[in-house]
């Protein structure tokens, strides 16, 4: 029945139409599950608004769930203009893995800015569930994460109806993947009222 209920809440997330911030959000993808990897993740994306690429910069001084991570970067924003990202991002166990039950779920929220010709602010909450598979020769801890996004835009230059406080809903489906201790790969994409597409490499143990 867990595992229905899970399903149920992923195409219902899936199905939201996009209606993704008109600034870069910091928080698309999230890159936080159980398990995801303490060090500094190095990732190219696509965010929209942009119609190029950005660059992510994460970090994180322990595994996840508990803990802090922080992530900054740059992209194209609104209009072409330069646009900047930052944020942190905190979690916890809901429920660890089992012989009955194979997800580990965690909470996870945070807050964080978009900053361009405008500004936006915005926090996202939600779950994250993931199944991780260890071997001799592979670590692979794939995810999904639903979560809310509360936000608010500033500035004059604020497109028409980005003034108010605005909730939305996205999910991000991800998968980090390691074949050796001293590095893994990372990605990520997200869906709803969030539009992003992530991948990059993570070094372990950095910082």
């Amino acid at each position: 029945m867990k595992g229905i209920r899970l399903s149920t809440l992923a195409l219902l997330v899936l199905a939201v139409p996009g209606a993704a911030s008109a600034q870069i959000a910091w928080e698309a993808p999230l890159l936080v599950s159980p398990n995801a990897p303490a060090g500094l993740s190095f990732m190219v994306a696509e965010m929209e608004p942009s119609e190029g690429l950005a660059g992510i910069v994460a970090w994180r001084a322990r595994s996840a769930p508990g803990g802090f991570g922080l992530r900054g970067g740059v992209g194209e924003g609104v209009g072409g203009d330069l646009a900047g990202f930052a944020g942190l991002d905190f979690s916890g166990w809901i429920l660890q893995a089992d012989a009955e039950f194979p997800l580990n779920i965690a909470w996870v929220t945070g807050a964080g800015i978009g900053a361009g010709n405008y500004v936006v602010l915005s926090a996202p909450l939600g779950a994250s569930f993931s199944y991780t598979v260890v071997s001799d020769d592979i670590w692979f801890n794939p995810y999904v994460t639903p979560y809310l996004i509360l936000s608010g835009a500033l500035g004059d230059e604020r497109p028409s109806g980005d003034d108010n406080l605005d909730l939305g809903i996205a999910v991000d489906i991800g998968a980090d993947l390691a074949f050796s201790s001293s590095w893994a790969i990372r990605f990520a994409a997200s869906l709803g009222d969030r539009q992003a597409l992530a991948i990059g490499l993570h070094v372990p143990g950095v910082g």
